[in-house]
Formats: C-alpha cells, structure tokens, sequence
C-alpha cells in the first residue's frame, strides 16, 4: 500500500533541497507515475505547502515551496527571449513605467509575473521587479530632497507638508502593487461597431487594442503575436475561449482572413478579427461562410 504522507514529505525534502522543480523530475524522485505524482502535488498545492510558478518549462509549471520565488530566477534561461529581455529590463531598473516601454516589452511583462509586480503610481500602471526591497522602491519614486541651509525645515514650512503628502502617496503606491489582480484580470472585450475613422500610431496599436477591449467583458489569457503590425492573443469572455487577430489596417483580404481560420480552426477556438476600417461588401459576403466560428469587428477609437 502507497503511503500517501510519505510520498508528501519525500516531495516537500526533495524541494527544500533542491528549489523550483518541473513534476516529471519530482516523479522520478517520488518513483510514482507522473499522473499519480500530478495528484499528491495537487493537494500539496491546495493545503498551500507548496505553489507552482507562472512560467513554464515547455508546457509544465516549476513546483516550489513558498519561499523559494526568487529561486525561479535560476530558470530564467529557459524564458522566451522578448520575456528574458523583459526580465533582464526589470531586474536592472528595478522599476519600469508601463506606457513608456514598446509594446512587446508591455506585453512580456504581463507574462512574468513572478518577477514583475504592477502598481499604481500617480495614476500610471509601472512595474517593479518583484524581488525589490521597500526602501529601493521608495527611494526610486520618491523625489529629491529639497536643499536648506541648516538642513533643518520650518515646520510651517510648505516643503515638509508637500514631502509628507508624497509620502503618503508611496505608501498608497505600495499597497496598490499588492493588488495585481484587480489591475489586470479585469474582464477585458469587444466593443460595438464605430463609424469614428482615427488612424493609429504603429508603436501604441497594442495600447489601442487593449483599450478596445477594456470596455467588455473579456480579457486576455495568452499572447500569441506582436507586433506593430498585429496582436493575436487568446482571450476569455464570460461566455467562450476564442483567439483574437488585431490588424492595424483598413482592411484585409480573402488570405489573410483564411490563414485566421486555419490558426482558429488548429486551435479548436472561435475567432474575433478587429481591423481599422468597416468591411467591404466583398468581404462581408465571404465571412457569412465562417459566420459559426467568426466575428469581425471594427477598432473603436
């Protein structure tokens, strides 16, 4: 008979010795089949002895105890190269603001969350490498210390109060970083048709799009591409899973709407296609042919 708190405590050794580890390895260690091993790490995860990381080796999540986060970082090797690139950004900043970066870097930043933190900071979203202490965060958002004779401040003086203010502003700063969620997992879709014509900046079509499906109820789950050019993601509603193709042009032609169905149709998804413009009559008659997998929507700017 397989004993089951055993097997626990070999795993929970195994990791305190090791660090984060992909569940094929923690099999061989356990010497369980891996959907057996699979089982018994997920009632470690449940009872919180264990969590798993948002980056993935392959298609598997790390399994590490719940001190070990900054241990990922031993893994980093194995990120893309825009997320590596992200995550070298971060670590050496320490802090990034969100709307000044490209948009692939926003993008990746998003996918590595166990090293990217967002927050709030005078009304921008900015990002924090999550291993940071408080006082380097502090020190980096707050301003310079205003110069004085004495080095001292009249206490009726407006500088102090102005500083304290701030401070309080940090604080607030601090605290909203601690709510990831409620700034990103936010329901995220698509918006009714426009007739508004604007045309859009190559280098802030992502923000575009994002701010597009802001105002609905679906969000993005996954990037699959970007670009300047295009954002294709996968994206959750409260209704379906589908896949999103954003083109930053006018329109686009019979090709490129078939190379969107095929990617759709691997995928086992239905798909959402956003363009600049409204589509020709053309068009509008080719895509009555896909009408139980497609919807086409124009950018609302």
């Amino acid at each position: 008979m397989i004993d089951i708190q055993e097997k626990k405590r070999k795993i929970i050794s195994f990791l305190e010795t090791n660090g984060p580890s992909l569940p094929v390895r923690i099999a061989k260690i356990i010497e369980m089949e891996p959907v057996f091993t699979s089982a018994i790490l997920s009632e470690l995860s449940e009872s919180k002895q264990i969590k798993t990381s948002h980056m993935k080796i392959g298609a598997s999540s790390l399994y590490l105890l719940p001190d070990q986060d900054q241990k990922l970082e031993e893994h980093t090797d194995d990120l893309k190269s825009i997320e590596k690139e992200a995550y070298l950004k971060i670590k050496n900043k320490k802090i990034l603001i969100d709307e000044t970066e490209d948009p692939a870097i926003r993008v990746a930043l998003r996918n590595i969350k166990d090293f990217a933190t967002p927050f709030k900071f005078q009304e921008k979203i900015m990002w924090k490498y999550a291993f940071s202490t408080e006082e380097e965060i502090e020190k980096l958002l707050s301003p310079p210390k205003p110069k004085t004779n004495d080095q001292k401040l009249a206490t009726d003086d407006p500088v102090p109060k102005a500083w304290e203010a701030k401070k309080e502003e940090i604080k607030q700063a601090k605290e909203n970083s601690k709510k990831i969620e409620s700034i990103f997992e936010k329901p995220k879709t698509i918006s009714p048709t426009t007739k508004e014509k604007k045309s859009i900046n190559d280098k802030t079509f992502l923000e575009e799009v994002e701010e597009f499906l802001e105002k609905q109820n679906t969000k993005i789950i996954s990037m699959e591409e970007v670009d300047k050019k295009k954002v294709i993601a996968k994206t959750q509603s409260e209704s379906e899973e589908a896949i999103l193709f954003a083109f930053n042009k006018r329109k686009i032609d019979e090709q490129e709407l078939m190379k969107c169905y095929k990617k759709a149709k691997s995928l086992n998804l239905p798909y959402h296609i956003i363009i600049l413009g409204d589509l020709t009559k053309k068009m509008d008659e080719t895509i009555d042919a896909y009408k139980t997998l497609i919807k086409v929507q124009k950018l609302k700017n």
